[in-house]
């Protein structure tokens, strides 16, 4: 089984969604956050936009990255959207900026996913 999948610019997409978090991704939230993110993505790619987003722990770390990784199952992007200062700093020691693409924000990532549809060739995403 792969773990990650760093040829993820072969996925085709048959659209894409944002999928708003906010509060506190912990233990007690990191399981729903997981099952939001593998659902939306069992029907495209996603966008978590963590705008809202005031703390996040390891398990929350771990959620994102589970998403991930079922989302790469399912032939799907998971992009990250306005992480919380604390996240970015984690993702930078992590390194996993390049396997959880970062964006400033969800349309920034809504843009460049829509870039990369149109430099590969697949058919447009859209924004649900």
């Amino acid at each position: 089984m792969t773990v990650l999948d760093t040829e993820q610019e072969q996925f085709a997409c048959d659209g894409i969604s944002v999928v708003g978090l906010e509060g506190e991704i912990d233990i007690a939230t990191a399981r729903d956050v997981h099952a939001r993110l593998a659902e939306r993505a069992a029907h495209g790619c996603v966008v978590a936009d963590l705008a809202g987003v005031a703390f996040i722990d390891a398990s929350g770390i771990n959620a994102l990255v589970g998403a991930m990784r079922d989302a790469a199952r399912e032939g799907r992007h998971l992009l990250l959207a306005a992480p919380p200062r604390q996240l970015s700093r984690i993702l930078d020691v992590l390194t996993l900026h390049s396997v959880l693409p970062t964006y400033p924000t969800a349309g920034a990532a809504l843009a460049a996913h829509t870039r990369a549809a149109h430099a590969s060739g697949r058919v447009p995403p859209q924004a649900v």
